[in-house]
């Protein structure tokens, strides 16, 4: 909806002819108001119609709020020139002694106009097609202001609508003060009901016993103390999962330094804020990533789907779903239409189950989506580098099951399968569970069970209600170096969405209706299971970045071998033993084993420092001595370890090519292999992008 109000003195409107077929039923052939009257004129768009008391609540909402701002205008200036007398009288004390000199007096404000003006008596909802290009063209838009002015009256508000589909003479006389016109745009926002208000989080230990930590209000909040019996990890963690605000980052976080001097990814001050530009060596780990989860997920039964990045708002099904998130959204404008780019790819993949022939025993189906582009619309002060942006990729698997046991067994497969991609990855988690208080009731002792699995603590959080359409919901957070969580690995149980309509704030709502059906001729709507098993791919990065900041104290930083763009770095220590090190670096890459030489003209003490710098998991020293006798000497990085004096590395000395690809090739087993580009196999060619 688009709405523009002008506080004018009088208003009046008179019924020319009718602009429709089917004009709005009107009896007045005018209407004069008299007195401070807020004129609103309303364009009602595409996406509104799908629930016209939503959207004229808001609207309803926001005209209060604009008179609240007229009304409270001249105490606003008053106050703002209280503060201006306060602090010129303290400039003219410390003038005359000295001090502030230079410094000028505030100049105090004037209203335009007499405070009394700067009143609403009377409002009139106009409707008015000239705001927006994508009107609703569904006959309830014409029952939108009736509605808004109803809504008012309510309030106790003298308020008056104009009919739709008529053309009509008006008149009003702007007031013209500081805040007689004003323009809101009030996207349709279809707001869960807050449960959440009154939940309760408790702690779950190892050995399945059970603390209650703290409810949701501030006061318990406030009280709750984390016990100093867990590890300072998970006490960081609950902090910030429950004690801790999840506003903008107060300093730059640790990675984003640490992504620009890897040349892995940097801002681009030409685009929308939250986009990233990536570099060789980071769309390298991209890559890698996008390959090593396609694996996991097929080798566990997936299939492969890839649907449109835009949709319409037309479709009601999807509107139900989208609108809970209206200030997240990127619009795109096509002819006549416009569409909405994907936060997810739950929408158009969900409209596709809902046109297949879905068999019973066919379940549980498993699809995978690598969602190559998805978009949310952070807030300017929530973007923080490549924890939250705007713009990313995520790997989804959505799992389309029988009944709600067949849905818990395939829960528990992909919590094994979560485990061991964060394993993979090198990164260490605790663990949230968020449900009903009557779902865990009924449930709680497989619950216990996989967290028992892990002999590591974790939180639960429970609803007394069901408020979204999961009735579980799994989440994988990881600490950075400031103390800030981000989850990678979520799982959620849907109940809601495969169904034709669900009962929400008293409405019958229009769901996917995807069925399954079996031999006997029975049919069911499907229990759905939205896993991401790794996380948004930007977010692993970050992850592994921030991780290896959090740690670089006690354990040795660095990436996984599989994962490092760089995994060998050839050293000579002098000229003459150059060609034999670039020999050696050429039968690691002829074995899909990602190795660089470093043929610059700087002593081996400067390269080997280069190559800690880097992070570089093993790095190959060959001088006169390996030369001679056609060995190696490898330092190898001990990446994740605890650090013991201060060592990085594990020294082997003197020993044959193969026995280190062998090494490399044994840490290197099941996981995607990718070529290093040429340029970037010397150093002295390798392109930088930073200068």
């Amino acid at each position: 909806m688009k709405l523009l109000m002008i506080h004018s003195n009088g208003a009046s409107m008179k019924k020319k002819a009718p602009a429709t077929s089917k004009p709005q039923e009107y009896v007045e052939e005018e209407l004069q108001l008299d007195g401070k009257v807020l004129v609103c004129f309303v364009s009602v768009e595409d996406q509104d119609t799908f629930d016209i008391k939503i959207i004229s609540n808001q609207a309803s909402d926001e005209i209060l709020k604009a008179i609240d701002l007229i009304e409270g205008f001249p105490d606003q200036i008053e106050e703002k020139n209280l503060e201006a007398k306060q602090f010129n009288e303290g400039l003219v004390k410390a003038q005359e002694k000295g001090f502030r000199e230079g410094e000028n007096p505030k100049q105090l404000k004037e209203l335009i106009l007499d405070p009394a003006m700067y009143k609403v008596e009377k409002i009139l909802v106009y409707p008015w097609a000239h705001l927006s290009n994508f009107l609703s063209q569904e006959s309830v838009a014409m029952d939108v202001c009736p509605l808004i002015k109803s809504m008012l009256e309510d309030k106790g508000y003298e308020a008056y609508f104009s009919p739709f589909g008529w053309y009509k003479a008006f008149s009003l006389n702007c007031l013209g003060h500081e805040v007689a016109e004003m323009y809101r745009d009030v996207p349709l926002a279809l707001l869960s009901t807050d449960v959440r208000a009154s939940s309760v989080f408790k702690i779950v230990n190892p050995d399945k016993s059970i603390e209650f930590f703290c409810d949701s209000s501030e006061e318990s909040k406030k009280k709750a103390k984390i016990p100093k019996k867990y590890p300072k990890d998970f006490r960081d963690f609950i902090k910030a999962e429950v004690l801790s605000s999840r506003g903008a980052e107060r300093e730059e976080p640790a990675h984003i330094g640490l992504m620009k001097r890897f040349e892995l990814a940097d801002f681009d001050d030409a685009t929308d804020a939250g986009n990233f530009r990536w570099y060789t060596k980071g769309l390298l780990m991209k890559n890698l990533l996008r390959e090593y989860v396609e694996n996991q997920v097929v080798d566990n039964g997936a299939i492969y789907v890839d649907t449109p990045v835009m949709y319409t708002v037309k479709n009601k099904k999807l509107t139900a779903q989208t609108a809970r998130f209206p200030a997240r959204t990127y619009w795109v404008h096509s002819g006549n239409n416009r569409y909405l780019l994907r936060f997810a790819s739950d929408f158009l993949l969900f409209n596709m189950f809902s046109q297949m022939n879905i068999r019973a025993d066919q379940l549980p189906i498993r699809v995978y989506e690598y969602e190559q582009y998805a978009f949310r619309r952070e807030q300017a002060g929530e973007l923080a580098g490549l924890r939250r942006l705007r713009a990313f990729t995520m790997p989804d698997l959505h799992s389309l099951c029988k009944d709600l046991p067949q849905a818990v067994d395939e829960f528990k497969s992909q919590f094994l399968l979560s485990n061991k991609i964060l394993r993979d990855f090198g990164l260490k988690s605790y663990m949230i569970i968020r449900t009903t208080e009557e779902f865990w009731e009924e449930n709680s002792e497989w619950i216990l069970d996989i967290i028992a699995s892990e002999s590591e603590p974790a939180l639960i959080e429970l609803w007394p209600d069901r408020y979204y359409y999961f009735i579980l919901k799994y989440e994988r957070p990881i600490l950075s170096a400031q103390g800030h969580t981000a989850c990678l690995c979520t799982n959620q149980i849907d109940v809601e969405s495969a169904q034709e309509f669900v009962e929400q704030y008293g409405e019958k709502r229009q769901k996917y209706d995807i069925k399954w059906h079996d031999k006997s001729g029975e049919t069911g709507h499907p229990i759905i299971l939205h896993n991401s098993p790794s996380g948004a791919i930007e977010r692993i990065i970050w992850a592994l970045l921030e991780t290896s900041e959090r740690y670089k104290d006690s354990k040795v930083p660095g990436f996984p071998t599989w994962l490092h763009p760089t995994q060998c770095r050839v050293l000579s220590i002098s000229e003459k033993e150059l060609p034999y090190a670039a020999k050696i670096a050429d039968a690691l890459n002829s074995q899909q084993i990602r190795c660089d030489l470093d043929d610059r003209d700087e002593k081996i003490g400067k390269k080997i420092r280069s190559a800690e710098i880097e992070w570089i998991p093993y790095t190959i020293v060959v001088g006169s001595t390996e030369m001679e006798n056609n060995t190696i000497s490898v330092r190898k990085r001990l990446t994740g370890q605890d650090f013991k004096d201060g060592i990085t590395n594990e020294q082997i000395n003197d020993i044959p090519l193969e026995e280190i690809t062998q090494l490399i090739e044994k840490e290197l087993a099941g996981f995607p292999r990718k070529q290093l580009p040429l340029p970037f196999r010397k150093l002295s060619s390798r392109v930088s992008f930073r200068q």
